[in-house]
């Protein structure tokens, strides 16, 4: 008579019964740190990028208080709230969990200096925000905007509406963009005139006749380019204007001096315009 044999459990199924617990022993866990953080009352907030504004008015952008809970935040609301401080252009709002909050801030900074307006100077970002006073060798290198009219009363965080004003920030805008280094070409914007800016360059005082805001970029290049490659090679001085206003041209007239170019005095240098726009 046959014996039945007997099967004996095999180490799988007791490496399978170890593996069971331990994962629901981390699943407890992890309920258990949710639970803890949700319970977290009182948030400590982080703020990096502040020079005008003040942590405390962050603070109360947030709306957060004794009772407050970092999970319970809406990160979007605050955001928002946040942005609504005109001196701020952009900000990330971030949990740190267990109980900070991480707000990265980017402040406005003045791209010009709005001169006699109202009695005073006013500095202006690059959308038309009048910022606070600053104490910064930076601020004297701003280029001026003079010759303006019609503009409300102004205080810091009242947003330039003037529409000349506005078309000068675009221009400044337009050139930091390209290269900073082109904004500190012009040291003034001229808004006297009706329908043409006019700029002069921190060089020589020139005048630059821009025309309007169409084509800005390609202006701006354009400019650059002759500058660069021919006005420097001489000096600067001896050009009585520059006028942009030309679709494909940079026009310029030269002083009789013997420091001018060998070119006729009015002298139309051909540089490359990718613009299909007339103006």
């Amino acid at each position: 008579m046959r014996r039945k044999k007997t099967v004996k459990p095999t180490r799988y199924r007791s490496v399978g019964v170890v593996t069971f617990f331990v994962l629901a022993g981390i699943a407890g866990l992890a309920v258990i740190a949710a639970e803890w953080r949700q319970s977290v009352v009182g948030v400590d907030m982080e703020v990096s990028g502040l020079r005008i504004t003040t942590q405390e008015q962050i603070r109360s952008a947030a709306g957060l208080t004794d009772t407050s809970s970092l999970a319970e935040l809406d990160l979007l609301t605050i955001r928002r709230a946040v942005l609504d401080n005109p001196f701020i252009k952009d900000v990330t709002v971030q949990r740190d969990p267990p109980r900070t909050l991480r707000v990265d801030v980017t402040e406005r900074t003045p791209i010009a200096l709005l001169l006699n307006v109202q009695t005073r100077d006013w500095l202006v970002d690059e959308d038309g925000y009048v910022l606070p006073a600053m104490q910064s060798a930076a601020v004297h290198d701003l280029p001026v905007l003079t010759g303006t009219t019609n503009v409300q009363e102004l205080e810091p965080g009242v947003r330039i509406k003037n529409p000349r004003v506005q078309k000068a920030l675009q221009v400044l805008k337009s050139a930091a963009a390209i290269d900073p280094a082109l904004l500190n070409l012009f040291s003034e914007v001229n808004l006297e005139q009706r329908r043409d800016l006019v700029l002069y360059t921190m060089e020589g005082g020139v005048p630059v006749i821009f025309g309007s805001t169409q084509r800005r970029e390609d202006k701006l290049r354009s400019f650059a380019a002759f500058w660069e490659n021919v006005a420097m090679k001489y000096d600067p001085t001896s050009l009585e204007y520059v006028d942009l206003r030309w679709k494909r041209q940079v026009v310029t007239r030269w002083r009789e001096t013997s420091s001018a170019p060998e070119l006729p005095q009015d002298d139309i240098a051909a540089l490359p315009d990718t613009s299909h726009v007339h103006e």
